[in-house]
Parts: structure tokens; C-alpha cells; sequence
């Protein structure tokens, strides 16, 4: 209260000294119920525009809980029970504008999904930027958003007092019949609970909804006795005794947590058996309706003020909220794409559980693997260097490099092999799932520990790649000059592809934009794995005539089981060998500095140079460049793509405050303490 006597005296002195900008007095006192209902909201939003406004005053007050607005609702509120000229005059605007207008919409639709599926949501949200729809004055909900149109407004809202709110509705009803205002507003959100629970009942039983649960019969559907209840309630709340009614309301709020178990049901399935963007979709906007219904049925039938005046402005300040929201296309990207990213990052984790190493043999193991995929790498670069020589034109060039990348990555995997920096962003997945509370010690010991057997896993992978690579790439070049009488790569060639992967060169850049590529690819790897599980495509493969009949059912099992080991590989492949190989194509195409730059690739490139003309034939100087030119790429390639994947995963897990601060300080620890560890297993097992 002295808080506020001081605010009202300051401004007070601003008014009557004519220095505040915005005069209250002619505001108030402008109040017209005789207006346009154009001009009534206009002179509203100059209210609103007033308690909103940041100009400074003689008195601190608190921004982040609104202190500000609602001292100035409240010194409103006293300055017109000082002047009942002015509060009558204000009460009959308000009213008046409540009165003819229609407040269904604003219950039933507004910050609620509106369309069937996500692209329709979407394409309405961006629509709606572009060529907004002609707003309709008679809708309240028009005028809802016209009155708070920004965040501010929830926040100041949800903190008025229950005095304030008992005062605003005593203003509103001031002098008139206060049954008429209930009456029409009591009407509006009867209809609009209709709607909702005939939305709900519609989207409940859909197929993509009802088959993912565990009900039997459709008659025992929560959402069909959702809609009874529901009828019987509207039907008798008037009439019907305290008694009744509770008992009614009672087994509303039943049902209305039944069909919410039914939702759970249904994530859970999509935990299991993948996720559909459209089907997330259907489940937030059923989830939104269920929590409108709630909140309009107990406004409905509650008899208590106090609980009447919370209700009001929570649901005010969170209509504005999702108002807001369902005007941002990103927040709709954002909200239906968690589950599906947390999915993505959960496939890819999977994937790349096995890229860890746990112990001694685990590690010679991901060493030899590693070898192996450093041999066909140096093929790989063989025939890189063959496609550029063809000179063919830029599209062909490109295809045929994507061909020769993909193929390669693809027989790695069926091989059994590895390529390092496939590694961070299937393990960082994975990693992130340790991330759950940074205050368990046990749980902040087996992150550390995971991160060790990745660092170490790294390690072990890079150095297996380029210990053999280089050896494999000069036994080639050796074969090929035997037979052909020159190397692969001219004098000319092998300088300028030395100074392609130099420190001092593009080739730190392009590092980066190929870490941010082997990402996508892991993205890819999941999304389509998801897309596999989620359309049940190695069942459908097993049980398939056509297999059967050709194969015979046990080889079509067999092709099945293969299938769904190996399709997340492939999609993480032949993506990377597509942009690989494509986007420097495109970079020409468009005139853009873009070009990859992949760690074992350009340790082949460079071992082909060295083989051709030797240390002294490029230079001490230019190798040296070239030297620590790979170490970057290697080391940007992992790190951006690391740190990629694991900002997602973190996301997709809705993983708030991970105590970033205490990690780094075991991680540190535990490199001060055994610093072995981080690149060779020390524990015996």
C-alpha cells in the first residue's frame, strides 16, 4: 500500500504539472458508450496503451511480475470511484462492448491449433503474416488480441490481486442489471464448451489416435463418455441441485483425466514405434482442447469468487500466451518437432552406442575397424581424383562423386568398418541421455565416463582411418605408376592440392560447414530409421508374398532383420555422399565459395601429393602448412559436429540447466587426474 500511495502521488504531480505524455484525465473522462464499437475499442487500447506504458516514474517497481501495470490499475481504479461520472461512463463502454459483441469464438478458438495437420497450421500462420484476414468487430477474440498484443500483458495480469479483480468487476457491472453481462457470457461459454468436446470426441476417435491405444471397444472410449457427460451437465446445470451438480462435474473431471491416460497411451506408442509430425500435432491440439474444456467448466460451475477471480486471470493471461503462440510459425515448428527430434536424437543414439569402447579389446577393435575403413577410403580418393579428371560438366560431376562417396560409406558399413567422423554426432545422441540430473554424483560420474570412452573411441577411430589411409594411398599411387608410368596426380595437381588443405587456406571454413554436414547426415540416419519403425516397414518386408514367394519366408525374415539394422547407415550414407559430392556443384552453380573439406579424404588427397612429387618436390614450408592444416580439419570436423548433435539431443530431452559449470569441472578433474584415460583404456576389463 505504500508502495502505491507514493505511485499515485507521483503521478499526481506528473498530471497536474502537464509533463506525462500520456493524460490519463482525458482518457478516462472520453469515455463514451454512445460511440462506434470502432472508436469504443480504440479508446480501450488507449487505456491499455497507458497502464502499458515504460515511461519513467518517480518509483521502482518490479518489471518481471508487472508491479508497474497493476499499480496503475489500481490508481484507475481509486481516481473513478473519486470521479462516478467517469466510472459510470467507463463501466457502460466496457459493457457495451462486451454486450454486442461475440465471445464464442474467443473461447472455443482462440490460441487453440485450428487446422487438420501441421502444413495446413503452418501455411495458415504464415498466410496470416502475409495477407492477414480482414478482422470481424463483432468477434470479441478480434478484439481480445487488438487489446493485449503483447506478452507483458499475461504477465502483469496473472498478478492482479483478487481485490483488483473483484474491483475491475465491480466497475464492469457498476449501476446495471449484473445478470444480463452473466447471462450472455454464461450462453457463449456453454456453446463454446460444445465445440471443444465435439473437437476432442472427433480427433479421439481417429484412427491415427484410437489404434494406438488400449481400448478394446470403442464404446469404452473415454472420449465417447466425455461427450455424455458433458451433454448431461450443460443440459442441467442451471436446474439442477448443488448435489447433482457436483456429481456431475465430478464425473466430467473423470473423464477428462481418462482421455488424457488415453494420450499417454499414445506417446508412449510413438516412444516405441516412431513418431509422425502430423500425428503430434493432433496430440497437442486435442491436449490444448482438454485443458480450455477444464478451465471453462470450472468457471462455469463454481459458485466460489475467490476461486471465480483466479480463474479469470489465469485464463486471461494464458489466452494471451497461446494467442501469441499460435501466431508464430517457429513456435509451432518448435512444439511439434520436439518429439520427432527427440526420436531423430534417440535413433541416432542407438546407432551410436556402439562407436564407444569400453575396454582394451573394444579399443583395438574400433582401431582395426577404423583401418579398415582408412583402406577403401584411399579407393574412395582413387576415384575422386578420376571423376575430376573426366572434366565432365558440373551436375555429372557432381552425381558421379556422390555415387563414389555413398558407395564407399556404404561398404564401410556392410563391411563392418568405421569412418571416424561418423562418430560425434551418433555418440553425442547417446551422451546426452546421461544428462538427467548434474546433481546425482552417480549420475555425473557415468557422464564423465562416457566421456572418456568418446574421447578415447576418437582417438582410436581417427588414428586407425589416417594410419592407414596414408600407407594405402602410396601403395596405390606405387601399383599405378608401375603400370601407367606416372603417379596418379600430376606435379601441378599435387602442389595446388597440398594448398587446398592448408591452415593458412579456405580449408578451416570448410572444415566447419563439412562438421555441420556429417550432423545433418545423423539427422538423416534417424529420420529415416524413424520413418521405418514408425510405418512398420521391416514387418511389412517380412510378411510381404511377393518376398516370400521368391525368397521363401526365412530369407525374407533375413532381409527384414537386415533391413532394419542397416537402414539408419544407410540414410546417414548416402545423405553424407550426397552433400559431399552435390553441394560443391551447387556452390559453383551459384557462384558461392562452397567446398568440403573431410578429414580422411584430405589425408588421402594429401598422401596421393606426396606420393607424386615428394616432401622436397612441394616444399618444407607448404607441408607444414598442410600438416597442421589436416589436424584442424580433423579436429573441426569432430568438434562441430559434436557439439551439433549434442545441442539437439540436449533440446530434444527438454534437458533445462545441466549444471554446465560442475561438468566441465569433473571433466577436468578426471582429464588432472587420469589424463591416460582419455586416450587408452586403463581398466583392466
Amino acid at each position: 500500500m505504500k508502495i502505491l500511495k507514493k505511485f499515485i502521488n507521483g503521478i499526481d504531480k506528473f498530471i497536474h504539472a502537464g509533463n506525462y505524455k500520456y493524460d490519463l484525465n482525458s482518457i478516462l473522462s472520453s469515455a463514451n458508450p454512445k460511440l462506434s464499437l470502432e472508436e469504443r475499442v480504440e479508446w480501450i487500447q488507449k487505456l491499455m496503451f497507458w497502464i502499458r506504458s515504460t515511461e519513467k516514474i518517480p518509483i521502482q517497481f518490479d518489471p518481471t511480475i508487472g508491479q508497474i501495470h497493476t499499480a496503475r490499475v489500481s490508481f484507475i481504479l481509486q481516481l473513478l470511484d473519486r470521479n462516478i461520472e467517469w466510472k459510470k461512463a467507463v463501466s457502460q463502454t466496457f459493457r457495451s462492448v462486451i454486450l454486442e459483441t461475440n465471445a464464442l469464438q474467443l473461447f472455443s478458438h482462440t490460441g487453440l491449433p485450428k487446422e487438420a495437420g501441421f502444413l495446413q497450421e503452418a501455411t495458415d500462420r504464415i498466410m496470416n503474416k502475409i495477407i492477414p484476414t480482414p478482422p470481424d468487430d463483432k468477434e470479441l477474440s478480434e478484439l481480445f488480441l487488438k487489446i493485449f498484443p503483447r506478452e507483458e500483458d499475461a504477465i502483469w495480469i496473472e498478478n492482479l490481486s483478487q481485490e483488483t479483480i473483484s474491483k475491475i468487476h465491480e466497475l464492469i457491472t457498476f449501476e446495471s442489471d449484473k445478470n444480463e453481462l452473466w447471462y450472455k457470457m454464461r450462453d457463449d461459454i456453454a456453446d463454446a464448451i460444445y465445440i471443444l468436446t465435439s473437437q476432442i470426441h472427433a480427433i479421439g476417435l481417429s484412427d491415427a489416435i484410437r489404434t494406438r491405444t488400449n481400448i478394446k471397444h470403442i464404446r469404452d472410449s473415454p472420449f465417447i463418455t466425455l461427450s455424455d457427460c458433458i451433454d448431461k451437465f450443460l443440459n442441467s446445470y442451471i436446474e439442477a441441485n448443488s448435489t447433482e451438480l457436483q456429481h456431475l462435474i465430478l464425473l466430467c473431471d473423470s473423464n477428462i483425466i481418462e482421455c488424457k491416460k488415453s494420450l499417454q497411451e499414445v506417446f508412449q506408442h510413438l516412444d516405441e514405434f516412431g513418431v509422425s509430425v502430423t500425428l503430434v500435432y493432433q496430440l497437442e491440439k486435442i491436449s490444448y482442447h482438454l485443458a480450455r474444456l477444464e478451465i471453462l467448466l470450472t468457471f462455469l460451475h463454481s459458485r466460489d469468487k475467490i476461486v471465480k477471480s483466479n480463474i479469470i486471470s489465469l485464463f486471461i493471461s494464458k489466452l494471451i500466451r497461446e494467442s501469441l503462440d499460435k501466431k508464430s510459425v517457429i513456435a509451432l515448428i518448435q512444439t511439434n518437432l520436439n518429439q520427432l527430434s527427440r526420436k531423430i536424437a534417440e535413433r541416432s543414439g542407438t546407432t551410436g552406442e556402439h562407436y564407444l569402447t569400453n575396454n582394451k579389446k573394444e579399443y583395438f577393435d574400433m582401431f582395426k575397424s577404423a583401418g579398415g575403413g582408412g583402406i577403401i577410403t584411399a579407393f574412395t580418393t582413387l576415384l575422386k581424383f578420376f571423376i575430376v579428371s573426366l572434366k565432365l560438366p558440373h551436375f555429372f560431376e557432381g552425381f558421379f562423386s556422390t555415387v563414389n562417396y555413398a558407395g564407399s560409406f556404404i561398404f564401410i558399413q556392410l563391411c563392418g568398418f568405421t569412418l571416424a567422423t561418423k562418430q560425434p554426432s551418433m555418440t553425442a545422441s547417446s551422451l546426452a541421455v546421461k544428462l538427467h540430473n548434474t546433481q546425482d554424483e552417480a549420475l555425473l560420474k557415468d557422464f564423465v565416463d562416457e566421456v572418456t570412452k568418446l574421447t578415447r573411441s576418437q582417438f582410436a577411430a581417427i588414428f586407425g582411418n589416417l594410419a592407414l589411409v596414408i600407407p594405402s594411398a602410396f601403395i596405390i599411387d606405387f601399383i599405378f605408376k608401375y603400370f601407367t608410368g606416372h603417379s596418379v596426380l600430376t606435379p601441378d595437381k599435387a602442389i595446388s592440392t597440398v594448398k587446398s588443405i592448408s591452415i593458412l587456406g579456405p580449408s578451416i571454413f570448410y572444415a566447419i560447414f563439412t562438421g555441420f554436414l556429417l550432423w545433418i547426415s545423423s539427422l538423416a540416419a534417424g529420420w529415416l530409421e524413424n520413418w521405418a519403425v514408425y510405418r512398420r516397414v521391416p514387418e511389412a518386408l517380412a510378411k510381404n508374398k511377393r518376398l516370400i514367394f521368391v525368397f521363401g519366408k526365412e530369407k525374407a525374415e533375413k532381409i527384414s532383420s537386415f533391413f532394419a539394422h542397416n537402414i539408419s547407415g544407410f540414410g546417414g550414407n548416402i545423405s553424407l555422399g550426397f552433400m559431399l559430392g552435390m553441394i560443391p556443384q551447387f556452390g559453383i552453380f551459384l557462384g558461392l565459395p562452397i567446398d568440403v573439406r573431410h578429414v580422411t579424404l584430405s589425408t588421402g588427397s594429401f598422401s596421393f601429393a606426396i606420393s607424386s612429387i615428394g616432401i622436397s618436390g612441394i616444399g618444407k614450408f607448404e607441408f607444414i602448412l598442410a600438416f597442421f592444416g589436416i589436424i584442424m580439419i580433423g579436429l573441426l570436423n569432430l568438434s562441430v559436429s559434436f557439439w551439433l548433435a549434442m545441442s539437439v539431443a540436449i533440446r530434444a530431452r527438454k534437458i533445462q540447466s545441466v549444471g554446465r559449470k560442475k561438468l566441465r569441472a569433473a571433466i577436468f578433474k578426471r582429464l588432472i587426474t587420469s589424463p591416460l584415460e582419455f586416450f587408452y583404456p586403463t581398466s583392466k576389463k
